[in-house]
């Protein structure tokens, strides 16, 4: 999962939590407890705001074009092709 994946998820996670806390607030009244906690959210909340600010939006994937046609043979005629890896001379599979 990549970082935007995880900051998306865990905004998720705090807005949930920001209207259950809602919901509670409203069934108990202003509760020293329940606004502790909507204070905690609300730090929560603006820590993760400025996390998404240094990560920055997420980078677009450069598509790279394969074309269809032929490729250039000329490329495998010096010989240095012959000389990868396990292909050199006396070099034999492990």
């Amino acid at each position: 999962m990549s970082i935007h994946d995880e900051l998306g998820q865990t905004r998720r996670a705090v807005q949930n939590l920001e209207k259950a806390l809602a919901g509670l607030r409203n069934q108990l009244g202003a509760h020293l407890d329940v606004l502790r906690l909507i204070d905690d959210v609300t730090r929560c909340s603006t820590d993760l705001r400025r996390l998404e600010e240094q990560v920055g939006p997420p980078r677009l994937q450069e598509l790279v074009a394969i074309p269809d046609d032929d490729y250039n043979h000329n490329l495998w005629a010096t010989g240095d092709a012959d000389h990868e890896g396990l292909g050199a001379p006396g070099r034999r599979a492990p």
